[in-house]
């Protein structure tokens, strides 16, 4: 990085080691850690941090006081791996994002996702393109957040949980069971609320509405064993049944059922 391709605010720290891309702006006692990327076009708000061997993909901006990825909160752990930021990813106020626990792993924020103010991504997670996990949204390590999902201001998510592409958590939900894509959470205790038709209408490329209900029924609403179910669905030629199959084939925290 040439200094003349980036405005580096004179209050900020920036390793010589770190590269910045053409046209970034680093705010006001912001600190850019040793062997950082930060892409072209992202701005680093004033107090936010980017630690060692984070990656920021190009046009992402990264909130006042926000960290990116920090030291994973794992009992007696020293270094750990990687966290990976997408193209076009906002991160809100305060938010915190962690590296992975192992050497080899990475923490994935996915192009355009947005973690909002004082959200907490831990260790290992992935959070898939377009996404949102609005303001207060905490998750624990591993989970997974498929594409286009919207997490409620507030919600709390158990380590190891998925969550489907198109799903939707209402706010303030504690979720420890996998949410099958295209599906809605309401609700104490949470419950499976039938599927994100919203989602469905708004997103371009998303599934059908009709084959996604369809699908969704045949999981829930038929009165089926699961393994009936992933018969059925392994017996269409679908392909928004195909995937809805492998989600549950995949799940480790078994799927979140009607109230």
């Amino acid at each position: 990085m040439s200094e003349a391709s980036a405005s580096i605010d004179p209050h900020a720290a920036v390793h010589p080691s770190a590269k910045l891309g053409d046209g970034c702006v680093v705010g006001p006692f912001c600190v850019v850690e040793p062997e950082c990327i930060v892409g072209d076009g992202c701005v680093l708000e004033a107090f936010s941090r980017i630690c060692a061997g984070a990656v920021v993909g190009a046009n992402s901006r990264i909130g006042q006081g926000a960290s990116v990825g920090g030291l994973a909160q794992v009992r007696g752990l020293i270094s750990g791996g990687g966290c990976r930021l997408g193209e076009g990813v906002r991160v809100g106020e305060y938010a915190t994002i962690h590296a992975s626990s192992v050497p080899d792993g990475w923490t994935t924020i996915e192009d355009e996702a947005m973690v909002l103010a004082y959200a907490h991504v831990a260790h290992d997670c992935r959070v898939g393109a377009r996404s949102v996990l609005a303001n207060g949204v905490q998750l624990g390590g591993h989970v997974q957040v498929g594409a286009d999902a919207f997490l409620g201001g507030g919600a709390h998510v158990h380590q190891f949980v998925a969550v489907g592409d198109l799903a939707f958590v209402a706010g303030c939900l504690r979720l420890d069971r996998d949410l099958a894509p295209w599906s809605r959470a309401l609700g104490e205790p949470p419950r499976w609320a039938g599927t994100n038709r919203v989602a469905l209408a708004r997103t371009p490329g998303a599934p059908d509405r009709a084959q996604a209900e369809d699908c969704l029924r045949t999981l829930f609403r038929r009165g089926l064993l699961v393994e009936a179910a992933l018969e059925r669905l392994h017996a269409s030629d679908s392909p928004t049944a195909a995937a809805l199959a492998i989600f549950v084939k995949a799940s480790r925290r078994g799927l979140l059922r009607p109230g």
